[in-house]
C-alpha cells in the first residue's frame, strides 16, 4: 500500500506540471488541442491524488500499520463512533491533513476543468494553469522521500512485529481530545473552505494574465465562493463547540494562534463577497476584489502556516518543520505580491472611477466594511505571528493575551454593527435625508422593543454588582474589574442597542419586500415570503446572515462579559451542594468503569435545581487513556432557554471531588445565531435557474 500511495502522489504530481506546461503552451500558440489535452491531465492529477487519499483511508478502515502515519493516529476507541474515528485518522495529523486538503484542492481544480471543458474561454485556462500551480507545490510537499509531510513512511520495524505494534509503537495513536463527534467534522468542512477560497484567487490572477476586467470572473467564482465561505465558517462553528464541550475550560473562542488561523480567510472572505456584489452589479470595487481575493488565499495560507511551522505556538499546532515553514511561507507573501504587480501592470484597465461619491452612500458602507475587514484581519495575523517576528528582533518575543484581542475587538465591532445596521438603508451614489428618516422610522421603534427585553435581562439577571465581581473572582471577573463597571456597561448598551437596531431593521427590509409582492401578485402573505425567500435568494440569504450577525453578538455579550464562574472542593459524599447564582447542583454518586480497551473513566452525577424546581442532571467525567498516558475532561452541560450550566470534573484528592461550574448566559444566541448564518449563506449560493434563449 505504501508503493500505491507514493505512486499516487507521483501522477499528481506529474499530471499538475504537465498541464501547466500545456495550458501555457495551448495559450502562446493558439491550439484549442493544446489546451484541452491539459485539462484532460488536471483530471489525471485528481486522479493521482485520490488514488493516494483512497489509499491511506482503507488502511486506516483494515487497520494496515506498515504506514507509519497511520499507526500514528489510529483510534482505540471502543464506541459506535470507532468507524469515524478511523476515517477522522486521515486529517487527524499534519501529513494527512496536508493530503486531504491537497485532494479537495484537486477536486475543486478537477470541477473546474469539467464545468470549462466545452468552452475552453481563456478566463478559464488560466485560472485552471494557476490552481495546477497550486497543487503542485501541495504535492511537493507531501511527497519529499523521508520528509515530515509524507504520509506514506514505513513503520520501524521494531515498532511492528506480525502487523502488530509493540514497543513503542504500542504507545501510538490518535490524540484523545480529537476523538469527539465535533472533531470529525470540524477539519474537514475547514478544508473544504480553505480548497474552494483558492478558486476565487486562480480567477482573479487569469483577469489580470488576459486583461478582462469585466465582471465575467467574479460570475464564474461568485457561487463557489460563497460556497467555500460557508464551509469554512461551518468549520469554525464546529470547532467551538468541541472547544465548549471538550477543553473543559467553558468558553468557545480563546483566541489561540490556530483559532484564528481559521477566522481571519473568513473575515477577509466578507470582505471578498462584498466586493464581488458592487463588482457584479454595479462595475465597481474591481481592485478591490482583485486584492481581496489575493489576500483572501494568503490568509488561508497563513493560518496552514501557523499551524504546521511549528513556529507560532499554540495547544493545536503541530510540531516544528522547516520544509512548511519555508514553502508555505512562499505561498503566503507569493499571491500578494502577484496580485500587486498584476494590478500595476493593468491598473487603468481595473480602474474603479467615482468608487463612491458621498460618505452616506451605499457604495461608502460597502468600502468601509472592506477597511475595517481588512484592517481587522491584518492587525489580528500581526498579534498572531507576533511571537515568530518579535523573536528575530528581540530578545523577549511579543505575547498578546486574549484581553488585547478584545480591546480590538470590542469597539471594531461596534462600528461593524452600525455600518451593518445602516447600510439597507442607504441609497446607491447619494442618500436623501428625508428619505433615510421614513425608513428609518419603524425600524427603530421595533428596534426599541427588542432593547428593552435586553435590557430588562441584563438589569434582572445578567449585570452584576461591583461587590458580586470582586467576591466571584475568575477570569470574567477580572476583566470586569480592569475595564470598570462604567466601561462594561456602555459596552452592553451598545452592543444590545445595535444588534436590535440591526435585526428589526433587516426584518423590517422583509416586511417591506413581502408587502410589495403581496401588492404586485395577489399572493397572501405566507406565499409571498417564501417567493421573496426562493426568487430573490442572493438578496434573502445576505438579510438573513445580517439577522444572524446582530442574534450572535447578543450571543457573545451574555456569554463572554457575564460568565458565572466558580471553583469548589465537596466531600465524596452523597447530598452534598454546591450553589451559583441561583442555581443547587445536589450530588448524587460516583460511578467508575474501566472500558474494553483499558481506559478508565469516573462520572460523578448531579440533580440541578432552580429556586426549588428540577432544571435537569449534570454527569461531568474524566477519562484516563491508558495506550497516551493522558487524561480527558469531558464537561456536562444542562440547558436553559437563556443559560447554559456548564460542569466540569477535574479530580478526586483525599475524598474530596474537585469542581469547577459556570453560569454561561444567552450562549444559544451564538449557536442559533451561527446556525442562522449558515442557513442565509446557503441560501445565496444556492444556483440560481438558467434562463434559456429566446
Amino acid at each position: 500500500m505504501l508503493l500505491l500511495g507514493q505512486l499516487g502522489m507521483a501522477i499528481g504530481l506529474i499530471g499538475a506540471v504537465v498541464a501547466i506546461i500545456t495550458l501555457v503552451l495551448g495559450r502562446s500558440s493558439d491550439n484549442e488541442q493544446t489546451t484541452r489535452f491539459g485539462y484532460y491531465l488536471t483530471f489525471v492529477s485528481a486522479f493521482g491524488i485520490t488514488l493516494s487519499t483512497l489509499v491511506i483511508t482503507v488502511a486506516f478502515f483494515i487497520r494496515d500499520y506498515s504506514i507509519f502515519y497511520v499507526a500514528s493516529n489510529r483510534s482505540t476507541d471502543v464506541s459506535s463512533l470507532r468507524w469515524l474515528y478511523d476515517l477522522s485518522g486521515v486529517w487527524a495529523g499534519r501529513e494527512g491533513s496536508l493530503l486531504f486538503w491537497a485532494w479537495l484542492l484537486a477536486i475543486f481544480t478537477a470541477y473546474i476543468a469539467w464545468r470549462g471543458l466545452r468552452d475552453l474561454d481563456e478566463l478559464t485556462n488560466m485560472a485552471l494553469m494557476v490552481l495546477n500551480v497550486i497543487v503542485t507545490l501541495f504535492c511537493i510537499v507531501l511527497i519529499v522521500p523521508n520528509g515530515p509531510n509524507n504520509p506514506f513512511l514505513a513503520t520501524p520495524a521494531h515498532m511492528l512485529v506480525n502487523g502488530t505494534l509493540v514497543g513503542q509503537g504500542a504507545t501510538l495513536g490518535m490524540n484523545p481530545l480529537l476523538q469527539h463527534w465535533a472533531m470529525i467534522l470540524h477539519p474537514p468542512t475547514l478544508f473544504v473552505g480553505y480548497a474552494g477560497l483558492t478558486v476565487p484567487f486562480a480567477y482573479a490572477m487569469a483577469a489580470l494574465i488576459i486583461g478582462d476586467a469585466s465582471s465575467d470572473w467574479v460570475k464564474k467564482v461568485d457561487r463557489v465562493t460563497l460556497f467555500a465561505w460557508f464551509f469554512l465558517g461551518a468549520g469554525i462553528g464546529l470547532g467551538s463547540i468541541w472547544a465548549y464541550v471538550v477543553l473543559g475550560w467553558g468558553g468557545y473562542w480563546a483566541w489561540d494562534p490556530v483559532e484564528n488561523a481559521s477566522i481571519l480567510p473568513w473575515f477577509v472572505g466578507v470582505g471578498l463577497i462584498h466586493s464581488f456584489t458592487i463588482y457584479r452589479l454595479r462595475d465597481g470595487f474591481k481592485r478591490w476584489a482583485i486584492f481581496f481575493a489575493a489576500f483572501t488565499f494568503a490568509m488561508v495560507i497563513l493560518g496552514t502556516w501557523i499551524t504546521r511551522s511549528g513556529l507560532v505556538q499554540s495547544v493545536h499546532a503541530f510540531a516544528s518543520d522547516a520544509l512548511s515553514a519555508w514553502l508555505f511561507g512562499f505561498m503566503i507573501w507569493g499571491p500578494i505580491l502577484a496580485a500587486a504587480i498584476g494590478l500595476t501592470l493593468r491598473w487603468d484597465l481595473f480602474s474603479d472611477e467615482d468608487e463612491f461619491e458621498s460618505l452616506t452612500s451605499r457604495e461608502a458602507a460597502y468600502y468601509l466594511t472592506n477597511v475595517i475587514m481588512f484592517m481587522a484581519s491584518l492587525i489580528i495575523a500581526i498579534m498572531t505571528t507576533a511571537s515568530w517576528w518579535s523573536g528575530l528582533f528581540m530578545q523577549n518575543s511579543l505575547n498578546y493575551s486574549a484581553m488585547s484581542y478584545e480591546l480590538l475587538a470590542r469597539p471594531v465591532g461596534i462600528v461593524f454593527l452600525f455600518i451593518l445596521a445602516v447600510c439597507p438603508l442607504l441609497s446607491w451614489r447619494t442618500t436623501d435625508t428625508g428619505r433615510f428618516l421614513k425608513k428609518i422610522m419603524i425600524p427603530s421603534i421595533a428596534a426599541l422593543g427588542i432593547l428593552a427585553l435586553l435590557i430588562w435581562e441584563w438589569i434582572a439577571v445578567l449585570r452584576p454588582t461591583y461587590a458580586d465581581m470582586v467576591a466571584l473572582g475568575g477570569e470574567v471577573a477580572n476583566r470586569y474589574l480592569q475595564f470598570g463597571q462604567p466601561m462594561y456597561d456602555i459596552t452592553t448598551l451598545l452592543g444590545f442597542a445595535l444588534a436590535s437596531f440591526l435585526i428589526a431593521n433587516t426584518l423590517a427590509l422583509f416586511v417591506r419586500g413581502v408587502r410589495a409582492r403581496m401588492k404586485a401578485t395577489g399572493e397572501n402573505a405566507p406565499s409571498a415570503l417564501w417567493s421573496v425567500l426562493t426568487k430573490a435568494r442572493s438578496q434573502s440569504g445576505g438579510y438573513l446572515a445580517h439577522i444572524a450577525i446582530g442574534i450572535i453578538v447578543i450571543g457573545l455579550i451574555g456569554s463572554a462579559m457575564f460568565v458565572r464562574d466558580i471553583a469548589v472542593v465537596i466531600p465524596d459524599r452523597a447530598g452534598e451542594t454546591i450553589e451559583i447564582a441561583d442555581y443547587t447542583l445536589i450530588y448524587q454518586d460516583r460511578v467508575e468503569e474501566q472500558l474494553a480497551n483499558g481506559d478508565n473513566q469516573m462520572t460523578v452525577n448531579f440533580a440541578v435545581e432552580r429556586d426549588g424546581r428540577s432544571v435537569g442532571t449534570v454527569s461531568p467525567s474524566m477519562t484516563e487513556f491508558a495506550l497516551q498516558g493522558q487524561t480527558r475532561l469531558n464537561a456536562s452541560v444542562t440547558s436553559e432557554p437563556l443559560r447554559d450550566i456548564f460542569v466540569v470534573f477535574q479530580g478526586m484528592q483525599d475524598g474530596m471531588i474537585s469542581m469547577n461550574v459556570k453560569i454561561n448566559p444567552l450562549i444559544w444566541f451564538v449557536w442559533a445565531g451561527f446556525g442562522l448564518l449558515l442557513i442565509g449563506t446557503m441560501l445565496a449560493m444556492w444556483p440560481k435557474k438558467k434562463r434559456l434563449a429566446a
